[in-house]
């Protein structure tokens, strides 16, 4: 899993898809992993032969090509060593396409923008990206437009919750942190009567699972878990969040940090074997 050896960023030639490319440019480049372009062309559920936008063959395969040789210029000017890889595939439903195509690449990490065509965008996580965050089985960095660009992933907050039973969001920063000599911030938001039982579980969690890895224990008073890790991320200038997936669509809570946390989001689904 770790370190990365291909990293899937699907693509629909948007700015804020672009936005995100750089920061995988960045990713690939630290581990020397490929970077597979994909994009899907949208078909009719009803006729999934049928183009949702139908134009002849030649004139999509022009434009694609045309896009997808920028981002591949791109990510060699960004940097020479990383391989690119383009992939074009016809789907009715993108975001299983997605997640699909993900897994026949046997992709170590996904890096997606969310956005969504509307003038409140940065508000918004369109409908493809929300099918990818809840249904893929590795893990998706979800980037917003618009927030600063990260070049490493030296300071990750890794937020936690007294009934925790998922720990693989925590695995991966620890064999991330290992290896990057990162900073891990564990967090868990709390009122002041569970403070105690808050700072026991850090502490174990430090010891079980962070071994030999950076880490800072911290417990933010407050009810609003979305407002207390915004605010963290923002005062620590964090370089990346990861939270667990899940095993069933994505919560309100965590599409929430995803909107509104001025850094990017690592989803980690809990079937994730991650190497130390």
């Amino acid at each position: 899993m770790y370190p990365w050896r291909r990293i899937l960023i699907p693509t629909d030639f948007s700015t804020a898809a672009e936005w995100s490319f750089d920061s995988a440019v960045q990713i690939a480049g630290t581990t020397g992993a490929e970077l597979i372009i994909l994009h899907v062309r949208a078909t009719r559920p009803s006729n999934p032969d049928e183009l949702r936008f139908p134009a002849d063959d030649s004139l999509y395969e022009y434009a694609e090509q045309h896009e997808l040789e920028k981002l591949r210029d791109h990510a060699r000017r960004a940097n020479a060593r990383v391989t690119t890889r383009l992939v074009i595939q016809r789907a009715p439903d993108p975001g299983t396409a997605i997640c699909r195509i993900a897994k026949d690449e046997d992709a170590d990490l996904m890096v997606i923008s969310t956005h969504a065509r509307h003038h409140v965008a940065h508000l918004i996580i369109g409908s493809t990206t929300l099918k990818v965050l809840s249904g893929a089985s590795l893990p998706v960095l979800a980037i917003r437009y618009g927030i600063p660009s990260r070049r490493s992933l030296q300071k990750i907050l890794v937020p936690v919750h007294l009934k925790q039973q998922s720990t693989a969001a925590a695995a991966l920063a620890a064999s991330i942190a290992r290896r990057e000599n990162s900073e891990i911030h564990l967090i868990i938001v709390c009122e002041e009567p569970e403070r105690v039982a808050a700072q026991d579980l850090l502490d174990a969690m430090g010891r079980e699972t962070f071994d030999g890895a950076h880490i800072r224990p911290v417990v933010l008073q407050g009810k609003d878990v979305q407002a207390e890790l915004a605010r963290y991320a923002r005062t620590v200038d964090a370089d990346a969040l990861f939270l667990n997936a899940g095993s069933h669509e994505i919560s309100t809570l965590k599409q929430d940090i995803i909107r509104k946390v001025d850094t990017p989001v690592m989803l980690v689904p809990e079937t994730v074997s991650v190497s130390a």
